[in-house]
């Protein structure tokens, strides 16, 4: 092993690469069980909410690729707040935003044993889950061009499932079951967008890995903006073929809508397929991402600075990534994570509020010239950040009280750490 300052990341990702672990994160396995949700709220305009929510999440995507631009360094949002803010800002942005998806990654891989029952049932629950955390480190450890070249495959699988569904799907759509469009009105059509947001909601991870992004300025940007599109033209074109298939009374009432097209046609293996991917690549994607922030934390000294140090053989932050992998293994042996969804979507929205409030004071600090430059911006950030607002607090006041408790543990940490690290110089 070397210090971080000896043994830099190696910037070896290109734009697809980046793409990947974009849509990695965002086309989890929550697309094949959303949906069914959604349209028990919006009914046949689903379509729409989806549409919405996706334009929705445009704004705060706007304004990571600006910073994306501006500050190409690894931990994304943490030295987005950390820079353009407040030391402890950016720490807390860092510490919620992890906390999230660590949360977010040990339930993905619950997902995986469950899609994996699928095919066979007597295998263990937890050890599936637990094993999963233990390979997709593994990878990661190995290097982060073997596990953009994972992910590039598991994304293409799961990309080219929902093709299929779709393709295959158009051709029994039936006009009938588009009417009546809203039939209950609007306002449920807004609380379905509200709901599919967090389907959207991946595309930061992409930009903790700005130290191993190949000219990080134009293919951070690039990456976020495809990888936001590309995903919402997929659920559109998912959620249209299954409410035209199936219905949306038959969508609402099913535990696994998307299955349960799939099964018209013969199809369903299809979807246990899709779901294992899914949830692998987000497993992935998710320890890769979570490191990141651990390092750049580690690197400025507000956690141990050992997860600062970089392989010299592998060019990953090693200790890092076994970090983010051990606390995941714990949450999957030992906890019940199956209510903490809430409490994932309140600590991410939570530092997508001051990431747009970061992207307000780029716009006002003339050090920086971003070479990606939003349209009409400073709007863009203004409205994501009332929207990351509005959601945040729409959550189940449980979680908010979680969430708000976990903040204070960790402004606590930062001045202990902080005090305890200067006694020692």
């Amino acid at each position: 092993m070397s210090n971080h300052v000896d043994t830099p990341l190696k910037r070896e990702l290109g734009l697809i690469d980046a793409l990947s672990v974009g849509l990695g994160a965002i086309i989890g396995a929550g697309i094949f069980v959303l949906i069914g949700i959604a349209t028990g709220l919006a009914g046949p305009a689903v379509v729409l909410s989806v549409v919405i929510a996706g334009i929705s999440a445009s704004f705060t995507a706007l304004s990571f690729c600006e910073l994306g631009s501006a500050l190409p360094k690894a931990g994304g949002v943490y030295e987005y707040g950390h820079t353009l803010i407040h030391p402890l800002v950016g720490f807390l942005m860092g510490w919620m935003w992890v906390a999230g998806n660590i949360v977010l990654g040990a339930t993905a891989s619950q997902g995986f044993a469950f899609y994996l029952s699928f095919f066979m049932p007597k295998l263990d629950f937890h050890i599936v889950a637990a094993l999963l955390v233990v390979f997709v480190t593994l990878i990661n450890i190995l290097g982060a061009k073997l596990s953009a070249w994972v992910n590039n495959v598991f994304v293409a699988i799961k990309v080219l499932v929902l093709i299929l569904l779709v393709a295959v799907g158009l051709f029994a759509v039936r006009a009938e079951n588009f009417t009546p469009f809203m039939p209950r009105g609007f306002m449920p059509v807004l609380e379905a967008a509200s709901l599919f947001y967090f389907a959207y909601i991946g595309f930061p991870r992409i930009a903790t890995m700005a130290e191993e992004v190949r000219d990080p300025e134009k293919n951070i940007p690039r990456a976020i903006l495809l990888a936001l599109g590309i995903s919402a033209l997929l659920y559109a074109l998912v959620s249209f073929t299954a409410v035209g298939v199936a219905g949306w009374q038959r969508l609402a009432s099913s535990s696994a809508p998307l299955a349960e097209v799939a099964e018209m046609f013969g199809l369903g293996w299809v979807i246990g397929v899709g779901g294992l991917v899914a949830t692998f690549s987000v497993v992935l994607t998710s320890v890769m991402g979570q490191s990141r922030v651990f390092f750049a934390m580690a690197r400025n000294n507000e956690i141990p600075q050992k997860l600062s140090e970089v392989s010299e053989r592998f060019g990953t932050p090693v200790y890092s990534i076994l970090f983010s992998g051990g606390i995941m293994l714990v949450l999957v042996l030992f906890m019940d994570i199956s209510g903490l969804a809430m409490l994932t979507s309140f600590l991410v929205l939570l530092s997508h509020v001051l990431t747009n409030y970061a992207s307000l004071r780029l716009y006002k600090d003339k050090k920086f010239n971003p070479a990606f430059k939003a349209p009409l911006r400073p709007l863009h950030a203004f409205i994501g950040m009332v929207l990351s607002l509005a959601l945040a607090l729409s959550v189940e006041a449980i979680a908010i009280k979680i969430g708000v408790a976990l903040i204070v543990v960790g402004i606590v940490w930062f001045y202990i750490y902080k005090t305890y690290v200067k006694s020692k110089i």
